[in-house]
């Protein structure tokens, strides 16, 4: 599934692919979302290594801190997915807040 989420929006053009999409295939929309990049970006620990994951990947790196009206959401999928993809994801888990990961 990754393979194929990563292969139609790169084919769309991972600097601009629209943030919405019908079943079909077919933009709901004109806006292009740096947290959806982020997060397919995400996707390519479960894709088939090569170059389209390794683009994500690289459009994550070289994300600027995302502005404008969308810019916490866009944000914050940025920073959680930075901090997946550079191992600094982790659990804090019950009352004497034990990191885990």
């Amino acid at each position: 599934m990754s393979d194929r989420i990563q292969g139609f929006l790169a084919g769309e053009g991972i600097d601009r692919f629209a943030d919405r999409y019908t079943l079909a295939g077919k933009p709901l929309s004109t806006r292009h979302s740096p947290g959806m990049v982020a997060a397919t970006a995400v996707a390519g620990f479960a894709a088939t290594p090569g170059p389209i994951a390794e683009a994500f990947l690289r459009a994550l790196w070289d994300m600027p801190v995302p502005t404008g009206e969308q810019r916490y959401v866009d944000g914050m999928l940025q920073l959680l997915s930075l901090m997946h993809c550079s191992g600094h994801f982790r659990v804090i888990d019950g009352p004497e807040g034990a990191v885990r990961g």
